[in-house]
């Protein structure tokens, strides 16, 4: 493993957390969503953010949550607001 997967909050270990689970598959949804829209691969998302494309596919799957830092990225790489990304406010695209 990874220092990253290590460091991913895996989703059923959130259930604990109000609303953990829904909120990993919405933002897994939104992320899968936005990363189709934008054209780019699990790979090159990956190597934009300095991790494995394995870590994305979880990320992607709902299996895990990236870390707050690697989350920040993903919204700044895809051009989506974070609390969007997270599942956390309506949808809204960020210019």
């Amino acid at each position: 493993m990874n220092a990253h997967t290590l460091t991913d909050h895996h989703v059923s270990d959130s259930i604990e957390h109000s609303g953990g689970q829904r909120l990993g598959r919405a933002f897994a949804a939104r992320l899968d969503m936005t990363i189709k829209r934008s054209g780019l691969t699990s790979q090159r998302v990956a190597k934009s953010l300095g991790v494995t494309e394995g870590d994305v596919a979880l990320w992607r799957a709902g299996i895990t949550l990236p870390r707050n830092a690697d989350c920040q990225r993903l919204a700044e790489l895809l051009h989506v607001d974070i609390s969007w990304l997270s599942g956390r406010s309506a949808p809204a695209e960020r210019r």
